[in-house]
């Protein structure tokens, strides 16, 4: 028996592919859900998925949630696959910015922020689409104003060139089976089966629930550790 969520946990709750072709209805209805449980997540949101530019209607929905304290993250540019993933058993072999150079990492993050920001979305925190990317993604990132990256194959944060990784979990070992550290369960709802999975981790815990940016204020002004491994050399590398 897994131990899942405990008090040693934080959670993040993080929605992904919110984008222009999304079944908006679909979206609002399990969105919805969660932030009546007084559930509070994380939205993905392309800003460009495969070539469709983020119009004003689906947007109204989002700024309803970050009145209610939901964070909206900025998920890549494009959500092509143009670079290279670390591949292999426990990684994607797909990336949008992994094995790029930092004028194309760079340019994509902020045209992509460009777009959110055009909506009144301005965010500090980045999701790479497949989870995938590197060192030069960190540098850009620094470079756009973002001081979050809602990934990260480590139990715990760490903050590399001025942007903290807010992890997601280590591979092939799922939230549900780590009892202490920072996770983030990932789902897509217009794909799920059973988009209230997630919801349903993490009753009776709704306490541990954070957004990356409450993970990343903790992190940084309230830790007692963070001082230590920031500074201490990696156990792994991005």
């Amino acid at each position: 028996m897994w131990p899942g969520v405990t008090r040693l946990s934080l959670v993040c709750l993080r929605f992904d592919d919110y984008h222009q072709d999304i079944d908006n209805e679909t979206w609002i209805d399990v969105l919805s859900r969660y932030d009546e449980r007084g559930l509070r997540g994380v939205v993905a949101v392309c800003p460009k998925f495969e070539g469709e530019r983020l119009s004003a209607d689906v947007v109204e929905f989002l700024h309803d949630l970050e009145a209610n304290s939901w964070e909206l993250a900025q998920h890549g540019y494009e959500h092509e696959n143009v670079g290279e993933g670390r591949g292999g058993p426990l990684y994607d072999d797909r990336s949008e910015f992994a094995g790029l150079d930092y004028a194309e990492q760079n340019r994509r993050i902020g045209a992509g922020r460009d777009i959110l920001e055009s909506h009144g979305i301005e965010p500090t925190t980045f999701i790479p689409p497949w989870h995938e990317y590197d060192r030069t993604t960190v540098r850009a990132l620094a470079a756009n104003n973002f001081n979050c990256i809602n990934e990260g194959r480590w139990p715990i944060p760490r903050t590399v060139e001025g942007i903290t990784l807010v992890p997601t979990h280590i591979p092939a070992i799922t939230p549900s089976m780590l009892g202490a550290g920072v996770v983030t369960m990932v789902s897509h709802p217009q794909l799920e089966d059973h988009p209230m999975k997630n919801a349903e981790a993490v009753a009776g815990h709704e306490d541990r629930v954070r957004t990356p940016s409450e993970v990343v204020d903790w992190w940084r002004n309230r830790s007692t550790v963070s001082q230590f491994i920031d500074s201490a050399k990696p156990l792994y590398q991005l």
